[in-house]
């Protein structure tokens, strides 16, 4: 029988890659400290920051807030509000603010619910049917506008998003594979864009699978139905193949693919994509391009550039 790794305790859980395993304390203990290592490392907040969290209402980024809730003094925090983007999609959305504005409200932290609807008047599926897009491009294209949008316009100096290793270095090899190295360069744990609140993944160093021991023996509560409109490409099923094959030889496969990739975007591919930064002449956000995704998505689909009313809109702090 296997021994806990801090106690010698008779253990009941294995860390998804190595050979630790922990009694229920201390497995908790583990995964909060890697975290909060994850964060420090990479110098993701200072003593002082107030930090907006991303949260949806999933075991990722539910595990997150309620990481940071229990580390705050430990980080020196100011401020941690959850920020949850309802995007009207019937039968699913208004359960998932539900979940999140009860924990949010059980944890004692700030909460604000943006509804995409009260933003530029129309729901999800309405968009992505007026765009002729996949509504998970859409979903994507939107989420990181109006997070970054919130969390600048409200004074926040970091936006944590629940990105976790497994899905990273999926989309690393798939940007690799697709030679979208633009995509690949946002990967990173960390993104500082002229005057924006950086952009983090604390999750980025753990496994799924650990987020999910964590959440259970946390209580941490999450909705386990995935989006209708969530699909997978076969190439994405193939690259899990891929990473699954490189696991059963290796454990730590998925840290040493993502070093390695980690690696490759800062020696060759940031250097040249980040100097390649405008800001969009409609909303005045970063953009590769002089008119920003989002303004141009909206302006083709709904016949105006949403940008600056979401910008007005998402304002919900005095600086």
């Amino acid at each position: 029988m296997a021994k806990c790794r801090k106690c010698g305790r008779e253990a009941e859980y294995k860390v998804s890659f190595g050979k630790l395993w922990f009694c229920r304390e201390h497995f908790i203990e583990y995964f909060e400290k890697r975290v909060i290592e994850t964060i420090r490392r990479f110098k993701m907040v200072k003593p002082g920051d107030k930090v907006a969290v991303a949260v949806s209402g999933g075991v990722d980024s539910m595990s997150l807030l309620a990481v940071l809730t229990r580390r705050r003094e430990e980080l020196g925090l100011e401020r941690i509000t959850g920020l949850h983007l309802n995007f009207g999609i019937n039968g699913f959305s208004d359960i998932l603010e539900g979940r999140v504005k009860e924990y949010c409200s059980l944890m004692n932290v700030q909460c604000s619910i943006l509804r995409l609807r009260d933003l530029i008047g129309v729901s999800l599926p309405e968009l992505a049917l007026k765009a002729r897009r996949p509504p998970c491009s859409v979903c994507g294209l939107v989420k990181r506008y109006v997070f970054t949008a919130f969390a600048w316009r409200n004074g926040f100096t970091a936006l944590f998003t629940g990105h976790h290793l497994d899905d990273i270095v999926v989309y690393m090899l798939k940007d690799i594979y697709t030679g979208d190295f633009k995509s690949l360069a946002s990967l990173k744990p960390l993104q500082r864009l002229d005057d924006l609140p950086v952009k983090a993944k604390p999750l980025i160093l753990v496994s799924k699978s650990d987020i999910e021991t964590y959440a259970r023996l946390s209580g941490v509560p999450y909705i386990e139905v995935n989006c209708p409109f969530k699909h997978k490409s076969d190439v994405e099923k193939s690259i899990e193949d891929f990473i699954a094959s490189l696991q059963a030889l290796n454990p730590a496969a998925k840290l040493t693919v993502f070093s390695s990739i980690i690696k490759l975007i800062e020696d060759y591919i940031e250097p040249k994509e980040s100097s390649n930064l405008l800001k969009c002449e409609v909303c005045g956000m970063p953009s590769s391009s002089r008119e920003c995704s989002f303004c141009r998505m909206t302006r083709r689909t709904l016949g105006v550039s949403m940008g600056p009313r979401v910008l007005e809109k998402v304002r919900v702090y005095s600086l």
